[in-house]
């Protein structure tokens, strides 16, 4: 997580949004994991922090994009209009195409 605020910091322009998205793979405290803290600004002194699009758009949803918890992320400076973001259990069942569910998001930039 530190790496990727390094990056972001070193590559960004001045008025540039920043979206980030993967497979974070925080299996250690899944959205409350050291790493996704430190991305969204909540402790380590990151610079740049971000939002998760999907809590923005439905703060008390159902995150689970694997089995058990929320791995799998778009984030976006804080701020960024966030107009829909889901997790997409219907289209494919689990397992058939994927072992996470995929995430969509609709933001502003």
């Amino acid at each position: 997580a530190q790496r990727i605020a390094q990056v972001i910091a070193t590559y960004r322009r001045p008025g540039s949004v920043v979206v980030l998205t993967g497979d974070f793979n925080v299996f250690g405290g899944f959205e409350n994991s050291q790493a996704i803290r430190f991305l969204k600004g909540e402790f380590g002194g990151n610079a740049y922090p971000l939002e998760d699009t999907f809590r923005v758009y439905d703060p008390s949803g159902n995150g689970e994009t694997f089995p058990g918890g929320k791995i799998d992320y778009i984030m976006a400076d804080y701020g960024v209009p966030v107009w829909q973001a889901y997790i997409d259990r219907d289209t494919v069942p689990y397992g058939q195409a994927s072992d996470h569910w995929p995430i969509i998001g609709v933001v502003d930039v």
